[in-house]
């Protein structure tokens, strides 16, 4: 009987594991005010993964349209490879009044600020999912579930944060 228990235990623990393993999406939405409320919504990548690929859009089909901007798909995959290899520092910069953008590498991120009155916005990109998505490009498509399964290389980094005084939006990748 002790065995039966171990297996059966066994099973959500092996779940757990692989879930971890594979990546987790975190949205965490934050409405503010006295009826604020919060959500948080785990999704897992792999199951992410699986529905994408399952669903009618991705059956049989690829999508993009890359028209005329093929050409420069190669200057784009340069400029990301040496934008990787650079060191880590500011590259653009605009300030007007009191609205203010800066991007910025950092590590193996390219990272997005946008302040603005009442609204803040950050963006973190590594560099080498953007690679990987265009070399997809370049092949003249992308397979959405192998768009999902790029956010693994984004373990351990907010996305996306979004505040507009009102609400809080981040998306992280754990």
């Amino acid at each position: 009987m002790l065995k039966i228990g171990a297996v059966l235990a066994a099973i959500p623990l092996a779940l757990g594991a692989a879930v971890a393993a594979t990546g987790v999406v975190v949205v965490d939405v934050t409405e503010s005010g006295p009826g604020g409320r919060r959500i948080i919504i785990p999704i897992p990548l792999v199951l992410a993964e699986t529905a994408v690929r399952l669903s009618p859009v991705s059956q049989g089909r690829h999508f993009a349209e890359v028209g005329e901007a093929a050409r420069y798909l190669p200057v784009a995959e340069e400029a990301l490879d040496a934008l990787a290899d650079a060191p880590d520092g500011e590259l653009v910069r605009v300030d007007d009044r009191d609205e203010h953008v800066l991007v910025a590498k950092v590590g193996r991120m390219l990272e997005v600020s946008v302040d603005s009155p009442g609204e803040k916005v950050r963006v973190r990109l590594p560099l080498s999912a953007a690679q990987q998505v265009l070399r997809q490009l370049r092949g003249g498509a992308i397979d959405p579930g192998a768009l999902v399964g790029v956010l693994r290389q984004a373990r351990f980094t907010n996305l996306v944060e979004v505040d507009d005084g009102d609400d809080h939006v981040k998306v992280s990748v754990w």
